[in-house]
């Protein structure tokens, strides 16, 4: 039979370590990763070999992004031929942006506008892995590349040649 100091100390140790496996699976959010946040609009126009993109950069946290990049994959062989708004490089498969000297900083509930204009051959694929300055942010596509169609409610006008 177990000694009744034996029995406590044991019941102690469980007691004192317990708490340490038991929130041990589950990582505490820190209050940086908390704070930032980002949303990106992609609008697309496509014309079978080539597209042009104007993007809107959102900070949707409460830590101002300064310095900032914005960085995306291409799923296919998309190469950016001219940008703005942004200093622009690739390196296939990958696309970044870094702020524009007159735009250093986007302060929290503020946006950025910047495009850019690429080729293609093959499907236009949208890019994945889209963050800023490593956060990954929500993307609002309004352009389905794989189906070449808008996706933000607006239905095609059809035209009418003049002898219809």
């Amino acid at each position: 039979m177990r000694s009744l100091k034996s029995t406590i100390a044991r019941v102690a140790a469980v007691a004192l370590a317990l708490p340490l496996f038991v929130g041990a699976g589950t990582p505490a959010a820190t209050a940086s990763s908390a704070a930032y946040g980002c949303a990106v609009t992609y609008d697309a126009t496509d014309w079978g070999t080539g597209f042009v993109v104007a993007l809107t950069v959102s900070n949707t946290g409460t830590i101002t992004f300064s310095p900032w990049i914005l960085q995306f994959v291409f799923a296919g062989d998309q190469q950016v031929i001219s940008s703005w708004s942004g200093v622009w490089s690739q390196t296939p498969p990958s696309v970044q942006a870094t702020n524009p000297t007159w735009y250093a900083s986007i302060a929290p509930g503020a946006s950025h506008g910047m495009g850019f204009t690429a080729t293609y051959t093959g499907v236009n694929a949208n890019p994945t892995g889209v963050t800023l300055n490593g956060v990954p942010c929500v993307v609002t596509f309004l352009y389905d590349a794989a189906r070449r169609d808008r996706r933000d409610g607006i239905s095609p006008v059809p035209c009418l040649s003049a002898a219809e």
